[in-house]
């Protein structure tokens, strides 16, 4: 039925005009996002079919959610309209020296309200291809990590491939909590999508400092921390990490790498990115992946289509990667030089 199926909270964005600060701010404009949702409409716009599945109030912000979805081609039949309030969080975007800063105020949002029996997680997985999640979403409540297991469990039955996102964030949780819980969902993950940092300090997967030049892993151990990634999790069937390098908050450089069959590590061309929105390139990414792994693409095709989508995304006001297919083939043709199309 579908492509990609992802869970997970979608909330109210709200951001001062251009670079202001929240302090200074006598407006906000609006926006919509979320890890997952942020995946599922990059995917859309590649032509991918996609559903997300959340819970939202029975009212006008959860109406304004499920159109912002529908109008970029996400399914929204499993969405569950229950609970008193939508998630919000302000962000202040950053620039030069001064870093992009999120405030949440989630507490008690309607996806914490779910139940047991609320979502008919067997319907929806139902001839799905691939299903999302992240560590965002197993950090937000009991209630919505229990719907989380659930639904790994039910999709490794059904034969529905698992993609997960480490995504730590150290203002839902610290990271001993973060390892504690993502470790009891990894024996269900098919295809993980994270960075180094996470596979570290997270998954408490160690490389030894004798292969570190400065902050980077040397090839040897990159191709160690895949080996001890997958001793201890003999399921995954795929590993892509992601890096990026900070220059300042308004460019960085971002690369990925993954392995092949042959045991090979294989890199990514290294994208300097000009910022103009930083929120969502890494769901940008993810979405590069999953449309690769969908759609058969060979490890380096896969790789320089998931970076080229990070990249253009930090192009773009909002959470999400606005982008087509076409848009983005002709990115990598024209090697990211912004010429006019005409």
């Amino acid at each position: 039925m579908f492509d990609v199926v992802a869970f997970g909270e979608i909330m109210l964005r709200l951001s001062p005009p251009g670079y202001q600060r929240i302090v200074q701010a006598s407006s906000f404009d609006i926006n919509f996002g979320g890890a997952e949702a942020n995946v599922v409409v990059a995917l859309s716009g590649l032509g991918a079919k996609t559903a997300y599945v959340t819970l939202l109030p029975p009212n006008s912000l959860g109406d304004a959610t499920v159109n912002y979805l529908r109008k970029f081609g996400v399914d929204t039949g499993a969405i569950v309209r229950k609970g008193k309030r939508l998630g919000i969080y302000f962000l202040e975007k950053g620039v030069g020296q001064r870093p992009s800063s999120v405030v949440y105020d989630r507490a008690g949002s309607a996806i914490n309200e779910v139940q047991t029996g609320d979502i008919d997680w067997e319907r929806i997985l139902s001839g799905t291809r691939i299903f999302f999640s992240t560590g965002i979403t197993a950090a937000l409540s009991g209630n919505v990590l229990n719907e989380l297991k659930i639904a790994f469990k039910l999709a490794k039955q059904m034969g529905v491939k698992v993609a997960f996102d480490i995504n730590f964030r150290s203002k839902l949780w610290s990271y001993d909590k973060a390892h504690e819980v993502i470790s009891q969902l990894m024996p269900y993950v098919d295809i993980l999508i994270t960075n180094e940092e996470h596979v570290r300090r997270v998954l408490k997967i160690e490389v030894e400092q004798e292969y570190f030049e400065g902050i980077d892993l040397k090839e040897e151990g990159q191709k160690l921390l895949f080996k001890r990634l997958e001793d201890a999790f003999p399921d995954l069937k795929r590993i892509v990490l992601a890096a990026r390098r900070s220059i300042s908050s308004s460019k960085n450089i971002f690369f990925a790498y993954t392995k092949d069959t042959g045991g090979n590590i294989v890199f990514s061309s290294k994208r300097e990115i000009e910022i103009i929105d930083r929120v969502g390139g890494g769901d940008a990414f993810t979405a590069g992946v999953l449309y690769g792994i969908l759609n058969d693409f060979s490890e380096k095709e896969m790789l320089e289509l998931s970076t080229y989508m990070c990249a253009l995304k930090h192009t773009i006001e909002g959470d999400a990667a606005f982008v087509t297919l076409e848009e983005v083939k002709q990115a990598l043709l024209q090697d990211g030089h912004g010429l006019m199309k005409r």
